[in-house]
């Protein structure tokens, strides 16, 4: 497990070096605008299996995504014109959406559900890894499952360590501003549904949801 740290002169160098790692099969630790996320590529079903192993998460729960634009959500979900506005009032931002998973989404991303949760990071450098990435990246939180999402880059290496399975390179940019793991929205019925509360809270989603 390596780590470099996060600096303003050195993003493109940082960049580069995630890239190579998620191109090898390998999986990173990299900050959002939420909390430190474990990014994989989803299409590469060798890093996938691997990150459940590093999380210990049990196979039955799905793995969100993050995109760089609403052209490549519709790659990975089906949206109408009104969800396609909503996603536009939504993202960028802390607001993870619940669709209909095209094909190109795997069981274990999908937790065999047909669904997949998908957004677009309020964070430069996020845009940037998935600019140079060019395909979506794994964004669920870089912790061990059933623990707190950490926030201090750290911390994780620290308890990283003290495992079999860790992930290949951390992206320490040091203590994140404290936020809560994304809102999750469901818009796979006939209403939407908030299944976690977040830094987005019902009430502010109200008049969006309105579209």
């Amino acid at each position: 497990m390596k780590v470099v740290f996060l600096t303003e002169n050195n993003q493109n160098e940082v960049i580069r070096e995630a890239v190579d790692v998620l191109a090898k099969g390998g999986s990173i630790v990299y900050p959002t605008d939420t909390v430190y996320g474990l990014g994989v590529n989803p299409f590469d079903d060798f890093a996938v299996r691997r990150l459940f192993r590093i999380k210990k998460r049990p196979s039955g729960k799905p793995v969100p995504l993050m995109v760089k634009s609403i052209a490549m959500a519709k790659k990975l979900a089906y949206l109408d014109e009104r969800k396609e506005k909503i996603l536009q009032s939504l993202w960028p931002g802390a607001v993870n959406v619940v669709l209909y998973a095209r094909d190109l989404v795997s069981p274990p991303i999908s937790a065999h559900t047909k669904t997949v949760a998908l957004r677009i990071p309020a964070n430069d450098f996020c845009i940037a890894l998935l600019r140079a990435v060019n395909c979506p990246l794994t964004s669920t939180s870089a912790n061990i499952s059933g623990e707190d999402a950490a926030s201090d880059a750290k911390k994780i290496t620290q308890r990283f360590k003290e495992e079999i399975y860790m992930p290949d390179l951390v992206i320490d940019a040091g203590k994140l501003e404290v936020s809560q793991p994304s809102t999750v929205l469901d818009l796979t019925g006939s209403k939407p549904r908030v299944l976690r509360a977040g830094p987005v809270k019902a009430k502010d989603l109200a008049h969006i949801l309105e579209v």
